[in-house]
């Protein structure tokens, strides 16, 4: 029995394909728009957040292409989107689970050099198109390629625990600073799962336009550079209860997230179940219906 075409997409190959064309087509633009400026002057921050948007306008067109490529189905919405309502309760509860979970991986990130930092820096020097990029374009655009797309395809085929860890990881490896990768990667875990639960991809960049927002304007207050918790609060004491209530409180979120998980498990059990028993039910009333040959030759007769 040859294997449904929905379970095929994404193969590990869509996968690194995706990702290298996320890498062509963000050099290609840089150098189409470098050449453009020669005969047009914009500002360099105009000219990040162009390259940035038509990158992933590519990224995401060849995505959908090769999903349909695969499944033959362009427009499978449960893929793509599950929803669009604006759920306040998991905006509230999302937003403090990726402040708990930024503020636990702190001590990881002060482990790599601060050059990658310094580079970091420099794009966002680049003013309000650089404010823009982050806080509009980034949350839309990122959230339907990685989320949408991506990890609901992925959960599909491997369910929701591998589904979203794989999301997360290819939404760390394309931020490429590493410091960017290993947040990214713990910043996609929460927005997946919020996702996940929220069914509702609105939600989910509703988060990431805040936690980015509140990233950037916490840049210019300090000093137009990156500081860490404990370097924001003088009591270790404080710091340290933060970091314990920070811990809790994400624990509380993966809780929730491995009931919801439970639940729709229960409930995709009961409508198999149901599904079984109605197909069987039809099956007996037309056995019943039928007539034997000997009631067939009464007939007759």
């Amino acid at each position: 029995m040859k294997p449904s075409r929905t379970k095929i997409y994404p193969t590990w190959g869509d996968i690194v394909a995706i990702i290298g064309i996320y890498i062509a087509a963000s050099f290609c633009f840089g150098w189409i728009v470098q050449l453009l400026g020669r005969f047009v002057v914009l500002p360099q921050g105009c000219v990040q957040m162009i390259v940035y948007v038509l990158t992933f306008v590519a990224t995401i067109s060849y995505a959908l292409w090769i999903r349909w490529l695969r499944t033959g189905c362009r427009g499978d919405r449960e893929v793509l989107f599950t929803g669009w309502k604006l759920d306040l309760t998991w905006i509230f509860f999302g937003m403090i689970a990726l402040f708990a979970a930024t503020i636990l991986i702190e001590p990881v990130l002060a482990l790599f050099p601060d050059r990658w930092l310094e580079l970091l820096d420099e794009h966002m020097r680049l003013g309000g198109w650089m404010m823009l990029t982050v806080i509009v374009a980034a949350p839309i655009l990122e959230e339907i390629l990685f989320r949408g797309i991506i990890q609901g395809s992925l959960v599909r085929k491997y369910g929701p625990w591998r589904g979203v860890l794989f999301a997360s990881v290819v939404f760390g490896v394309v931020h490429g600073i590493p410091q960017q990768v290993v947040n990214a990667f713990f910043v996609g875990m929460v927005l997946g799962f919020v996702y996940y639960c929220s069914r509702s991809l609105v939600v989910a960049m509703v988060i990431h336009a805040i936690n980015n927002a509140v990233s950037y304007f916490s840049w210019i207050v300090g000093g137009e550079q990156m500081n860490f918790t404990w370097e924001m609060i003088d009591d270790r004491r404080i710091y340290l209860i933060l970091y314990a209530v920070a811990l809790i409180v994400l624990a509380l979120f993966y809780v929730a997230v491995i009931r919801r998980i439970r639940r729709d498990r229960v409930e995709q059990s009961i409508g198999k179940v149901t599904d079984v028993s109605s197909t069987e039910g039809i099956v007996d009333r037309n056995e019943e219906n039928q007539d034997t040959p000997e009631e067939m030759h009464n007939i007759k007769c």
